[in-house]
C-alpha cells in the first residue's frame, strides 16, 4: 500500500512537471499541492515550484519572494527545472534575497537625508549584482518576461545610474554643482545599458546653470531648484545695461528674467494673496446679485399669482 501511495504521489509530481512545460501553471500547482499532501515524492522540490508558479505576476511582491526563498532554503537540492529552464538553488536564493533589498529600497520615500540613504543603498547592491550574480541572467525575469538580456553585471549598472541620481536628487537642495557630478556619472552608466540619457543630461545643464536675481541681486546655481525663469518683457536699455554683467538676469532669448527661489516664492505667494482678494470680491458681488435677482423673481411670480 504504501508503495501504490509513493507512486501516487510521484505521478502527480511528474504531472505537474509536464503542465508547466505547457504553460498549465493552475492546474500544475493542484497537483504539485495535492503531491505535497501524500506521502512519498519531492516535496520540498514541490513547495519550491508551487511558489514559483505563484511568482506569476508578481515580480515586485516581497512576500512572493520571500516565500520562494524559505522554500529554496528549505531543500537539499543543488538545481530544480522550471518548465524548459535549469535553476542552480544557491544562485537563485542570492537572487531572491538581492530582490527583496531591491524592493526595500526603491520603496524607501522620504526627504534628503533617506534620498542619500537610498542611493548608497543602490550603489552597493549594485555591487553586490555585479560581484555576486555577474554574467548569470535573472531567473525570474527569463522565465516569466523571456528576457535573458538582464544579467547581473547589467543590473548593476542600471542600479549605478539610479543611485548616483538618487544621490543626485538628495543633494541639489544644499549643492548644485555637486548634484551635477553625480548626474554626470548616472549619465555614464545609462549610456552603457544602452539609455539615451536624456533626462540626465537635462538636469546636468539645469543643475550647473548659474544667475544672478533679477530683484535681488544674489547669485546661485540651480535651475529650477534655487531660481526660475519669470515671463517678461525686457526693453533695450534694460538689456544693454546687463550686457557687461558676468553673471546674467535673464534667459538666453530675452523672454524671462530670473528669480531666486525667495522672491520668486515672495512674488507668488502675494500675487496668489491679491487674487484670493479679487476672487472672495467677485464672489461676493456674484452673491449679492443673486439675491437681487432671486427677489425679484420672487416678486415678479408673486404679481403673476395675483393677476390669475
Amino acid at each position: 500500500m504504501a508503495l501504490s501511495l509513493f507512486k501516487d504521489a510521484d505521478a502527480l509530481y511528474e504531472q505537474a512537471i509536464d503542465l508547466i512545460k505547457q504553460g498549465e501553471f493552475e492546474k500544475a500547482r493542484g497537483r504539485l499541492m495535492k503531491s505535497i499532501e501524500k506521502d512519498g515524492g519531492p516535496d520540498d522540490i514541490s513547495a519550491v515550484l508551487v511558489c514559483m508558479i505563484d511568482m506569476r505576476g508578481r515580480l515586485g511582491d516581497i512576500s512572493a519572494y520571500r516565500n520562494l526563498l524559505n522554500a529554496l532554503k528549505a531543500t537539499k537540492a543543488k538545481e530544480f527545472t522550471f518548465g524548459l529552464t535549469t535553476v542552480n538553488i544557491p544562485m537563485m536564493i542570492v537572487q531572491c534575497e538581492l530582490a527583496i533589498e531591491e524592493i526595500q529600497t526603491f520603496n524607501m520615500n522620504g526627504g534628503s537625508a533617506v534620498t542619500l540613504e537610498k542611493g548608497n543603498r543602490l550603489l552597493k547592491l549594485a555591487q553586490r549584482y555585479q560581484s555576486e550574480v555577474g554574467n548569470e541572467t535573472l531567473k525570474m525575469n527569463e522565465i516569466f518576461l523571456n528576457d535573458t538580456t538582464r544579467t547581473g553585471i547589467r543590473e548593476g549598472m542600471v542600479l549605478l545610474a539610479m543611485g548616483y541620481e538618487s544621490l543626485a536628487s538628495g543633494t541639489v537642495w544644499n549643492d548644485p554643482k555637486k548634484a551635477a557630478e553625480y548626474q554626470q556619472i548616472a549619465y555614464g552608466y545609462r549610456k552603457q545599458v544602452g539609455d539615451t540619457g536624456e533626462s540626465n543630461l537635462k538636469l546636468i545643464n539645469d543643475y550647473s546653470k548659474t544667475c544672478k536675481c533679477w530683484f535681488c541681486g544674489r547669485t546661485t546655481s540651480g535651475l529650477g531648484i534655487h531660481f526660475f525663469p519669470m515671463s517678461s518683457e525686457i526693453s533695450p536699455i534694460l538689456l544693454k545695461s546687463g550686457e557687461t554683467e558676468p553673471i546674467k538676469s535673464d534667459s538666453d532669448d530675452h523672454n524671462s528674467i530670473y528669480a531666486c527661489r525667495a522672491c520668486y516664492t515672495g512674488i507668488s505667494t502675494r500675487a496668489d494673496e491679491i487674487a484670493r482678494v479679487y476672487y472672495n470680491q467677485a464672489m461676493s458681488e456674484m452673491r449679492a446679485m443673486e439675491a437681487r435677482l432671486n427677489a425679484e423673481i420672487a416678486a415678479l411670480w408673486s404679481a403673476v399669482r395675483s393677476i390669475r
